[in-house]
């Protein structure tokens, strides 16, 4: 009889894991359709696509991340308004990396036939100057929709990083990354809260990396600097209905982020290669499909969490994990 109970005692052990790992599996189910239920309620649901043609501001898409960023939620829908330093394309090529791109990406998109909500316009920007930003308020107002005098998001992508021991870096440096990183943040929310009052939108500033790198003091100040700001930001914008959102990035290096995008060209001819939507490929990607997914409910959600995580693709080995960066 003791035989046959401690059996019993070990089946009913071995069945109380089957349940767990059962209920954990139903619940990680549970936390994806709730994200997906989310996302579903949110503004996007009420267009065709995931944007519904709202104008969002991507500030530099001359670094890759901006540029990323400016090219996927074109493609999601969104009246996409790149800032470049040297302006829209001329057709030259001598053009920037991201001026042909941007130009690539408009010349496919008026090849197709129907009703494509998404739009691509670069305009002249750099957020350490005043008269520029001033006059891209100017610009986006007379390419928006009759009626229309708001915008949805603006997303701060503008940055610079030095990377190198304290005490052997040019001072200039650290003025140069305060001046474009924490300042030109605070130049954008002040030019830009006309319009985003207007829409109840929303500001999207880059925040602390998750894990500090040896040699970046500076920068790392610099984003701590721009998070606090963004705490305060949150505080004082809400009575006007406006949003600050802050992404926290990891496993990017700063340089890689900031870097100054390059066009892919085939091996075995100099031709540069296009994907299946027409858009000129670049180099380096550094957001991955996990991050852009993120980013698409930072932007589109009714309700934004104050800071979402863009997660390297190695956290989909941790799915709870993924999801609770979603709705946390």
């Amino acid at each position: 009889m003791s035989e046959i109970y401690e059996m019993d005692e070990q089946t009913a052990l071995v069945l109380a894991l089957q349940l767990v790992a059962l209920f954990s599996i139903a619940g990680a189910l549970l936390l994806y359709l709730l994200c997906k239920i989310r996302v579903g309620n949110g503004p996007e649901a009420s267009g065709s696509t995931p944007g519904g043609g709202k104008a969002v501001l991507v500030t530099s898409a001359d670094n890759s991340v901006g540029l990323q960023i400016a090219v996927h939620l074109a493609n999601r829908g969104f009246r996409v308004f790149a800032g470049l330093k040297d302006g829209a394309s001329s057709g030259s090529p001598d053009d920037s990396v991201p001026s042909r791109v941007i130009r690539a990406w408009q010349k496919h998109r008026e090849s197709l036939t129907g009703q494509c909500q998404g739009a691509l316009v670069a305009l002249p920007l750099d957020v350490t100057r005043e008269d520029l930003l001033h006059e891209a308020v100017d610009i986006i107002r007379a390419h928006l929709p009759a009626g229309e005098d708001g915008m949805w998001a603006v997303i701060n992508t503008s940055g610079l990083s030095y990377r190198g021991r304290l005490d052997q870096q040019d001072i200039a440096h650290w003025d140069a990354i305060l001046k474009t990183n924490v300042v030109g943040v605070l130049r954008t929310a002040r030019t830009f809260q006309g319009l985003l009052r207007n829409t109840s939108g929303r500001l999207i500033n880059f925040g602390v990396p998750e894990s500090a790198e040896a040699g970046l003091v500076a920068y790392t100040a610099s984003r701590y600097a721009v998070e606090g700001a963004s705490n305060a930001l949150r505080q004082e914008l809400a009575p006007t209905g406006i949003k600050v959102v802050t992404l926290r990035l990891s496993g990017v290096s700063p340089e890689l982020l900031h870097a100054p995008p390059k066009l892919d060209t085939k091996e075995e001819r100099s031709d540069i290669s296009v994907d299946i939507s027409g858009c000129i490929e670049y180099q380096p990607l550094v957001l991955t499909e996990c991050a852009l997914r993120v980013l698409d409910v930072a932007i589109t959600a009714g309700a934004p969490c104050n800071v979402y995580s863009l997660a390297p693709k190695g956290h989909w080995a941790n799915p709870v994990s993924f999801f609770k960066s979603l709705i946390v």
